[in-house]
């Protein structure tokens, strides 16, 4: 079963006292019993956590915040990417090319999570395909966040009009999950 590092959990806990004030008992009371149980521990940093706590999360958000389609965990993503990188990753936004935007990001992944692997592809110079390898249990509210989270990565990154679109996912049976990113070159 997937885990989740502590860290990823309090800065999604984090995230939502900032922006949504007093949503957060809300949110857990909108989670499962079997996770919610979590909130009411002390969450460490460094410990590893059933994923499902951190995917319920993300369901809870987006039915409290959002219309409980998952467009919101898109722009959770967003907005995490915007705290992140004005933060903690700040140094991030100082990567000179796609290539090193990706090696950065792909060494971010197994901070997070003890399962699946990120590679990148670069099929043509504006277009990057982020694939999410051996995450059978991957959640597609998960991989919204993702999606939303590195298209603002990388628009705050100098790269003009990014779209994005989920192309494939484990959650529906596909051997990968695939996300396209269109976006034009970064003007010198």
């Amino acid at each position: 079963m997937a885990q989740v590092k502590g860290v990823a959990i309090l800065g999604f806990i984090k995230f939502i006292k900032k922006y949504m004030k007093d949503a957060l008992p809300k949110i857990i009371a909108a989670m499962p019993p079997e996770t919610r149980k979590y909130m009411d521990e002390h969450i460490v940093l460094t410990r590893w956590y059933p994923y499902k706590l951190y995917t319920d999360l993300l369901k809870a958000l987006d039915n409290i915040a959002g219309t409980g389609d998952l467009s919101y965990c898109v722009e959770q993503g967003r907005l995490s990417a915007k705290h992140d990188l004005s933060t903690v990753y700040k140094i991030f936004l100082e990567s000179v090319s796609i290539n090193t935007i990706m090696t950065r990001s792909m060494s971010m992944w197994s901070s997070y999570y003890d399962t699946g692997r990120v590679d990148f592809n670069l099929p043509s110079d504006n277009e990057l395909i982020y694939t999410i390898n051996e995450f059978p249990d991957i959640d597609i509210a998960h991989v919204k966040n993702v999606q939303g989270w590195f298209e603002q990565f990388m628009s705050m990154s100098g790269f003009k009009d990014v779209k994005s679109e989920i192309a494939k996912c484990q959650c529906y049976g596909d051997p990968v999950t695939e996300m396209k990113f269109k976006f034009k070159q970064k003007t010198a």
